[in-house]
């Protein structure tokens, strides 16, 4: 397992430490407590165990509220409505959006450039796709590291396919795999800054070669179940078992497609236990 995790793009931006200033001591116990419970809740949102998720997102908010920690309950704020969403309870998501928006608006506004790309995923479930890439468009000056950008540019390729289908996978393939080669070799030398935006772009690229029948896709998907393996993330594994199977049922050997068929739905039902 390694140790350079970090679990979004922002939560660099959360950490606060106890300090001394002019002789007064600030307490930050509670504020400790907040952050536990978000790490803790952003770990099981990675490995899609949305329900605990919520549940850990929910303490986190409340010591943030007793620390009044304006920042950390803009984050939990959006991160609930982001899970919500991809749990297809969009009512319950939009109430937790609008209530961070009301907090940025009346407390936090220098916020509004995290806010609006933390923003960008929970449009994208939501199913408003031109809201999403017309946000995404305007922060793309927010994307800054290598990592970052390659994040951008496959984001904007999903919300342009999910408008139109037919340029999803043809306008990505040229720099797919110098993207996900990047990514993946960035992680095996411990320097990847940020897991998921290999989880994304790793399953992104899984999906478009499944689409297009490439052979490379074992390579690929050996790659990810590995990294899925090691960052212990069974639903994402499920996942990556799913898409292999569908890829031996283009290529016609239901065999194999059934066994890893099979193998995905084991894993998930252990997840519903």
């Amino acid at each position: 397992m390694r140790n350079k995790i970090v679990f979004c793009i922002i939560f660099v931006l959360l950490v606060a430490c106890s300090h001394v200033t002019d002789g007064k001591k600030v307490n930050n116990e509670v504020n400790k407590l907040a952050l536990t419970w978000y790490q803790l809740a952003e770990k099981n949102r990675l490995k899609h165990q949305l329900s605990k998720a919520l549940k850990y997102y929910e303490m986190s908010y409340e010591f943030a509220l007793r620390k009044n920690n304006i920042r950390l309950q803009l984050f939990i704020l959006t991160r609930q409505a982001l899970v919500l969403s991809q749990q297809g309870k969009n009512t319950q998501s939009l109430v937790k959006l609008n209530a961070a928006k009301k907090l940025l608006e009346y407390e936090i506004s220098e916020a509004t450039e995290e806010f609006n790309i933390l923003q960008i995923p929970i449009l994208k479930y939501l199913g408003q796709h031109e809201q999403a890439l017309e946000l995404h468009n305007l922060n793309k000056a927010f994307f800054k590291t290598e990592e970052q950008k390659i994040y951008s540019k496959w984001l904007y390729q999903e919300l342009e396919s999910e408008l139109d289908p037919q340029n999803f996978s043809s306008q990505m393939f040229n720099s797919a795999d110098k993207d996900f080669n990047f990514l993946y070799n960035q992680y095996i030398e411990n320097k990847l800054k940020n897991i998921e935006i290999l989880t994304y772009v790793g399953i992104q690229y899984l999906k478009i070669l499944a689409y297009k029948q490439h052979p490379k896709l074992k390579k690929v998907s050996s790659e990810m179940l590995h990294f899925f393996s090691e960052q212990e993330n069974p639903a994402k594994t499920a996942q990556c078992y799913k898409i292999l199977s569908g890829y031996y049922v283009l290529i016609g050997e239901p065999e194999k497609a059934d066994y890893y068929s099979e193998k995905a739905q084991k894993i998930e039902n252990i997840l519903l236990n």
